[in-house]
């Protein structure tokens, strides 16, 4: 019996943003077998995307945001995102703002 991936006639349709290291990001960028449940799964189902559906700000609005707050903050930390759009936006906040932004490595642990 074939499975669902398997089935070239079949389409696997993103409508999200698929995160750099997950199956979807690595199926939108043309891997043809992933891990699932244990198991080598092949897969030859169309794979598509409709873009435009996050419901994330971009870099533009969130500065756009930042503008609008009175005192500096203290400290901003940037933990959502891939690495060249954080490090972009925390540039950006430098610049624009002349405000510190830092980008906390995976587990680190500061004591307050």
């Amino acid at each position: 019996m074939e499975t669902q991936a398997q089935n070239p006639d079949n389409t696997l349709l993103f409508v999200g943003y698929q995160a750099e290291g997950t199956r979807g990001r690595k199926l939108l960028e043309g891997e043809k077998e992933l891990k699932v449940y244990g198991k080598w799964v092949p897969f030859k189902m169309q794979v598509a995307e409709i873009e435009g559906l996050s419901a994330h700000a971009d870099h533009t609005e969130l500065m756009d945001w930042m503008s609008k707050i009175k005192n500096k903050p203290e400290r901003i930390f940037i933990v959502h995102g891939e690495k060249e759009g954080a490090e972009a936006l925390q540039k950006g906040i430098k610049e624009t703002y002349g405000w510190d932004a830092e980008i906390p490595q995976l587990y680190s642990v500061e004591e307050v």
